[in-house]
């Protein structure tokens, strides 16, 4: 049951965080941002919770059902997301650009969303190119 449940869940509980803070204080996650960045942000947020709504679809569904071709295209495309947030932290801590400044610990920080978003990408990406159990195979057919 996990293997098929273990990469929604810990994209869920990644994003549900991030997308509130992106909609309920934008100006965190980018400190004097003008209204309308503040705008875009919390738009980002309500992709960002469409995202974890869609998970909880893969979470509510048996573990067989789960294991279907849908469930691994939609992990392939979840695991593509959590490459920009990657490629953003590296940035922060390459660069430096995070040190002092107060979006620097949001949510923890560019090392703790590192450590997140690189997670949530290999479970994804696993789930998105293992093999369908024996038992869906018959099924799935479509989706392949």
């Amino acid at each position: 049951m996990w293997r098929q449940h273990l990469p929604f869940l810990l994209h869920a509980l990644v994003e549900t965080p991030a997308a509130l803070s992106f909609i309920l204080v934008p100006q965190r996650q980018l400190p004097g941002a003008t209204p309308e960045a503040e705008l875009l942000l919390a738009s980002y947020g309500g992709a960002l919770l469409a995202t974890v709504g869609v998970c909880a679809v893969f979470l509510l569904r048996d573990a067989a059902a789960v294991d279907d071709g849908t469930a691994r295209a939609v992990g392939l495309a979840l695991a593509v997301y959590h490459l920009f947030p990657i490629r953003r932290a590296v940035r922060r801590i390459g660069d430096g650009r995070a040190a002092g400044r107060p979006a620097a610990a949001t949510l923890g920080g560019p090392w703790v969303h590192l450590v997140l978003h690189a997670a949530c990408f290999a479970s994804l990406l696993g789930l998105g190119l293992a093999a369908p159990a024996a038992s869906s195979a018959a099924g799935d057919r479509r989706l392949r």
